[in-house]
């Protein structure tokens, strides 16, 4: 099983994905593996890819592409020379290196001459002394990474300090989680969101409810003939999508779109909405359950504290849920909630956590195919830029 997490630039734009892969006794497997099914996961970006010891000095790290990977070494096993001979010799092959769990040291120093990252783990270092690893990594010619970043006050921190990339699931947490209400102009967002997952809307409201928005109305019917549908024919006003897609996609998609309408939220933000939502209905699906709508809700659903910057209370409180989905969303509880935490387990590389799925369950595959699927939707939901529209 693999999974992906990923690395940002200061504009939060994503750069790479570092690859997550299930610990595997034969290093030939885990080469494979990272080959065949881990390099599709990244759409075109680097993988970091952790190598151990044996991996190196076995040669299996020489059969991934240099030009696709950055290789991940932990400070533990650096130093060891015949370590630093295969790394030398990768170096000169053009393949990339970088420097995990690293705390600066002079002895050390021949390493990052070989090094063109470093990370620093910000759990693990308090502030005054990552300030001073900083500085001293400074003086060398490699980016810094900044791993584990949880929050957006530790994303502000250290990019005062000077790192050049950032890792960590701050990007899923609002920017401030106070009972201090939805943002004015988050208001009429919620509002819209709240009136298409109410459980009353038919096929003439519906249509009313997105006709209201020219905006939204507009973008819905340049989505709807994107190459994501594939459609026979074009789609010229909402009757013909409604009629086309029915109701429930329908609905679906125009959901995704107001709550994607933020413009100061990274894409990889609802991408991962996306990764949860999808995951969360194949899952279901490969269970025989048949609210596989239900679900999706849930996972797409599972990001909207950090869309509106409240609380998930708070927001919670504005949406017409049921309780089993409330209940999902605030306590992973209920089979939606227990499908929503193994999803999460699964995004952060804890595949232990996945015992909780049904047996059977594919989910190395299943996660696969939804970051496909994330990957192709989220295209088309990006709002086009002012000038084309015009």
């Amino acid at each position: 099983m693999v999974a992906r997490q990923p690395i940002y630039d200061a504009s939060m734009n994503v750069v790479a994905y570092e690859l997550l892969v299930q610990s595997s006794e034969a290093a030939a497997v885990t080469s494979s593996t990272i080959t065949d099914i881990g390099l599709n996961l990244v759409a075109g970006h680097v993988a970091y890819v952790k190598v151990s010891r044996e991996f190196l000095l076995d040669g299996f790290a020489a059969a991934l592409p240099a030009d696709r990977v950055v290789l991940e070494v932990d400070g533990s096993i650096a130093p060891d020379a015949t370590v630093a001979v295969a790394l030398e010799a990768l170096v000169r092959e053009g393949y990339r290196v970088s420097l995990e769990n690293f705390v600066h040291d002079e002895g050390l120093t021949p390493l990052l001459g070989l090094a063109k990252v470093v990370k620093l783990d910000v759990r693990q270092l308090d502030p005054g002394t990552l300030r001073e690893q900083v500085a001293l990594l400074a003086r060398h010619d490699i980016e810094l990474i900044a791993e584990k970043v949880e929050t957006h006050e530790e994303f502000e921190f250290c990019k005062e300090l000077g790192f050049d990339l950032y890792q960590g699931y701050f990007f899923c947490k609002p920017r401030e989680v106070a009972e201090r209400g939805i943002q004015v102009n988050d208001v009429a967002r919620l509002q819209l969101v709240a009136e298409l997952q109410g459980p009353d809307v038919d096929f003439d409201n519906l249509q009313q409810i997105i006709g209201r928005d020219v905006g939204l109305s507009y973008n819905l019917l340049r989505f709807v003939n994107s190459a994501f549908f594939s459609l026979p024919r074009r789609v010229e006003s909402l009757r013909d999508a409604l009629v086309l897609l029915g109701l429930n996609n329908v609905r679906k998609w125009t959901t995704l779109m107001a709550l994607a309408s933020s413009q100061d939220k990274p894409q990889e933000l609802l991408v991962t909405g996306l990764v949860r939502a999808r995951m969360c209905e194949l899952l279901a699906e490969a269970a025989g359950d048949r609210d596989g709508e239900g679900y999706f809700t849930v996972g797409l659903f599972s990001v909207v504290d950090a869309l509106m910057d409240a609380s998930m209370i708070e927001v919670l409180r504005s949406l017409p849920f049921s309780q089993e989905v409330i209940a999902a969303l605030l306590n992973h509880e209920g089979p939606k909630g227990q499908m929503l935490h193994a999803v999460l387990s699964y995004e952060r590389g804890d595949f232990e956590a996945l015992r909780s799925l049904p047996p059977g369950s594919t989910a190395g595959e299943l996660y696969a195919s939804a970051v496909e699927w994330a990957t192709q939707a989220s295209g088309g939901l990006a709002p086009r830029p002012a000038a084309e529209a015009a």
